[in-house]
């Protein structure tokens, strides 16, 4: 149907007439009558004053019912109809609260707990990692004790040959020590000579003293004599007498002196001859140490001689590593020291000693991952004496007995050769098998927390009680939902606008079935309420990897074996202690009070 009749066509084609008619006039100098506005709209008033000329805008009443009555009227009739058809949407009645056990125990948080063992529970002994580096246990330099020109030197005397303990190595020219052992042994043999030739001249001295001391007792006789005849012997004849007695004593006395004299010479004599034959014997030493041969069984690490070169005393020729023994130089934090101080001291011999403790030594062949040969070794002492001040650790000494037999990846005991042996430089890792006094506990490494921290569940029934009461309080001071029915029948919508088949959820929705059978039913007899609180006294020391007895390695560190990883800790047996429960789910924060929770215990 067309939007306008011919009465409005044609009073639009005599408006434009009458507007271009005076138009016109008004170009002739007449002025232009103004316009009615009786019968236009605000819009026309606006656009006649602003335009020098007058144009007459028709109304369009279809455009002006359409938008300004149908349309609003439409829309406010949908909006009435969805309201109607969706109805009006109300909270379904809050059941009252149920106060049962059952239900209180569902609503509190679900934890999972493990239970903590002491170290020996679990048939383990602490094992501390440390590592460190082989260093020789006994390093021979051989030095010459004697100046000389090298006259012949070993075909084995190479460095890294092995040498035997006194095997031969080099000679120095022995000529100049052999010239003087001769004359040495010549002056020995005459300060020999004079001895008995002194002896002899004792001897007779000794003679003649005895034949003095008769002469002696002689001329008394004589003097007596004379004396004793008065009157028959002259003055002259006594006096003849006593001056031969008198010489008789000078003999003797003379005799005497030269024999102190002759015992004298002698040992003057044995002192010479000693002295001679102690030059003999150093000589002889001298003479012996021309021949250089190794003081020990080993490897050959440097030689600094060669034939026709001349050394002093002194000059190191040889350097020989004793390879019947190793020594792993390694260094100890304090708080490992301490582990190590904890055991038995039953073995200690005194404060600065340490207890024996046995290690293996374990290293890993550069780039063949999976290769690694152990040794066992043990814990002897401390390297010196103090803390090293620059890494403020204690340096330890650790001696391997056996560094040609190891045991390989596969616990097979092997004798290793010259391309798997325990070498000087390598890098090893010790694990120390300790067993301290102090009481350790084993915690789950998902049960410790940052900062040193375990969570601890406290059995507890008195936590179900209270919130039992708390709830059966809250049903009762509830307000009652009695007309909660009413109100729904109320607005419950009608049979129309019931939601279809079509509203139904999708499938990918909707929970299925099976799965809700097979749902195990809550049982609140598998769960025990209690509180989780926070321990704070934990202090981890090592870390394992525990797993059933029989399938343990000796030969593996426990920390390799399993992928159960816990860790040793010191705990204050007041706060935490085997036996005890510790939390390893995830949990909002915990109050310093405690946050009631449910945990299932299995014995």
């Amino acid at each position: 149907m067309p939007l306008t009749t011919e009465t409005e066509r044609a009073e639009s084609e005599r408006a434009q007439d009458a507007d271009s008619s005076a138009h016109e006039t008004g170009g002739a100098g007449t002025p232009p009558k103004p316009a009615k506005t009786g019968g236009q709209s605000g819009y026309d008033v606006i656009n006649s004053a602003a335009s020098p000329h007058h144009f007459s805008v028709p109304r369009r009443w279809d455009l002006f019912l359409l938008f300004n009555v149908a349309i609003p009227v439409l829309l406010v009739l949908g909006g009435v109809l969805i309201v109607r058809s969706l109805g009006v949407a109300e909270a379904k009645p809050v059941p009252p609260p149920d106060t049962s056990a059952t239900a209180i125990m569902k609503s509190l948080p679900a934890t999972r707990v493990i239970k903590v063992r002491s170290l020996a529970e679990t048939g383990q002994q602490l094992e501390l990692v440390i590592d460190g580096t082989v260093v020789p246990f006994r390093e021979a330099r051989v030095a010459s004790e004697v100046a000389g020109t090298v006259i012949e030197k070993s075909a084995n005397c190479e460095a890294g040959s092995i040498v035997t303990e006194g095997e031969v190595l080099m000679k120095i020219d022995p000529e100049d020590y052999q010239w003087e052992v001769e004359r040495l042994k010549n002056q020995r043999d005459r300060e020999y000579r004079a001895i008995s030739e002194n002896d002899q001249e004792i001897a007779n001295t000794q003679r003649s003293i005895e034949i003095a001391r008769q002469d002696v007792t002689l001329q008394q006789k004589e003097v007596d004599r004379q004396t004793a005849l008065k009157t028959f012997a002259s003055q002259a004849e006594v006096d003849k007498a006593r001056s031969a007695l008198l010489q008789a004593n000078q003999q003797l006395v003379t005799l005497e002196n030269q024999l102190d004299l002759l015992r004298s010479r002698r040992l003057r004599l044995e002192a010479a001859e000693q002295l001679a034959a102690t030059q003999l014997r150093v000589a002889e030493v001298n003479l012996k140490r021309c021949v250089i041969a190794a003081p020990i069984s080993g490897v050959i690490v440097s030689e600094e001689a060669d034939v026709n070169s001349f050394v002093n005393r002194g000059t190191t020729l040889v350097t020989i590593e004793d390879t019947g023994k190793v020594e792993v130089a390694a260094s100890m934090r304090m708080d490992q020291l301490h582990w190590v101080l904890d055991q038995d001291g039953s073995t200690q011999a005194a404060a600065y000693d340490l207890p024996k403790t046995d290690a293996i030594i374990e290293y890993e062949v550069a780039g063949r991952p999976g290769t690694v040969h152990r040794w066992k070794g043990t814990l002897v002492s401390y390297d010196g004496i103090g803390i090293d001040p620059n890494t403020r650790t204690v340096p330890v000494r650790l001696l391997v007995d056996a560094p040609t037999h190891y045991i390989d990846q596969k616990g097979d005991q092997q004798v290793a050769d010259r391309t798997n042996a325990l070498l000087r430089g390598m890098f090893v890792r010790v694990r120390l098998q300790l067993q301290p006094k102090s009481e350790l506990v084993v915690i789950p490494a998902k049960a410790l927390r940052p900062g040193n921290r375990v969570w601890k569940f406290h059995e507890d029934e008195s936590v179900l009680a209270e919130r039992i009461a708390a709830a059966k309080k809250t049903a009762e001071s509830a307000p009652s939902a009695a007309a909660a029915p009413s109100a729904a029948a109320a607005t419950t919508p009608a049979a129309d606008d019931a939601p279809t088949a079509n509203d139904a959820p999708s499938g990918d929705d909707t929970p299925d079935a099976g799965d809700l059978a097979n749902e195990p039913p809550f049982d609140p007899a598998d769960w025990k309420a209690g509180i989780v609180k926070y321990s704070r006294s934990v202090f981890p020391i090592d870390s394992l990897r525990l797993q059933d007895a029989e399938a343990l390695d000796s030969n593996l560190a426990p920390s390799l074996q399993s992928p159960d990883r816990v860790w040793v800790c010191e705990s204050d047996t007041s706060d935490l202690a085997s036996g005890d429960y510790v939390v390893v789910s995830p949990l909002d924060s915990i109050p310093p009070e405690g946050l009631p929770a449910r945990a299932e215990i299995q014995e």
